[in-house]
């Protein structure tokens, strides 16, 4: 079983630091640096992101935007050096995804590189995209998994992906059923256009599938995380620990710290409201009615 989905049953709430990637060989904006230079930006930001107290990692090859429909040969080869390099670095559960949405590529990828989890942009469905239209890709993720023997590999699908806008849905819970019964995912991942958004999002979710687990994936912030983590079961974070604060910046030691502080400080609170919660109701002998 993932790591993170373990994490995830025991209450814990865990924060997944980005790792974004230079442009890799074979892709849009690839313009000749060496492997050895993009495995050195990605392991200066692995040892802040370990040192900012972050119990796991994912990897992701932002640097190649604009993307195609499916992912080179080179990408892959060097999505699958960095991504095990990054894991031998860490010793953390690390997980990954390719902005192609290519999951038969991720899945290559995550099994020879040790990942723990993908995550997959639009997995039920079809979404208008600023790459064009993409429709659910369960079937192929559920396929590469089977043939691979890849069952401890996670797999988080994103419904209703901010980047994009969702063709002919039947509405968020319907599709998130969709992509539990039908596509067989493990959790989801949810974000709106803004906080606001996101937390409604967060609500449609938590109401109507209450064991299901739940990431945030964008717009954590050390302001905002005690309420997303209220609803949410982790967050997937980037911009909030870059002084840029767009996830095409360089991480910042001190942002990271300090985000890491302040998701420590909800989850205690958080810890301390349910224990308060439940301390005030009966008890039997304490003379109260037992519901």
């Amino acid at each position: 079983m993932s790591a993170l989905l373990d994490l995830i049953a025991t209450g814990a709430k865990p924060m997944i630091g980005m790792i974004q990637l230079k442009p890799l060989a074979g892709s849009s904006r690839y313009g000749g640096e060496s492997l050895e230079s993009a495995l050195e930006h990605a392991l200066l930001q692995t040892a802040i992101l370990v040192d900012a107290g972050f119990p796991v990692l994912m990897v992701q090859n932002l640097g190649d935007l604009p993307v195609a429909s499916a992912a080179t040969a080179n990408q892959v080869a060097w999505m699958t050096r960095l991504t095990d390099e990054v894991r031998r670095a860490s010793s953390l559960p690390v997980g990954l995804n390719l902005l192609e949405n290519d999951v038969d590529a991720m899945f290559a990828v995550a099994t020879a590189a040790g990942a723990d989890f993908v995550r997959i942009k639009v997995y039920v469905g079809a979404m208008v995209t600023p790459g064009g239209i993409e429709t659910g890709r369960a079937f192929e993720a559920i396929r590469a998994r089977t043939t691979l023997r890849a069952g401890g590999i996670g797999i988080f699908a994103d419904i209703h992906d901010r980047t994009g806008v969702p063709l002919a849905s039947a509405g968020l819970a319907d599709d998130i059923h969709t992509a539990i019964a039908i596509g067989g995912t493990d959790g989801i991942v949810l974000t709106g256009r803004s906080q606001a958004e996101t937390l409604g999002m967060l609500a449609i979710g938590r109401q109507s599938f209450p064991k299901l687990p739940i990431l945030v994936g964008g717009g954590a912030s050390a302001t905002n995380i005690a309420e997303f983590t209220a609803l949410a079961d982790g967050a997937i974070v980037s911009s909030a620990l870059k002084a840029a604060n767009t996830p095409f910046g360089e991480l910042d030691v001190t942002l990271a710290r300090g985000f890491m502080r302040a998701s420590v400080l909800a989850q205690l609170g958080g810890r301390r409201d349910a224990a308060a919660q439940a301390a005030a109701q009966p008890h039997a002998g304490d003379g109260g009615e037992v519901r």
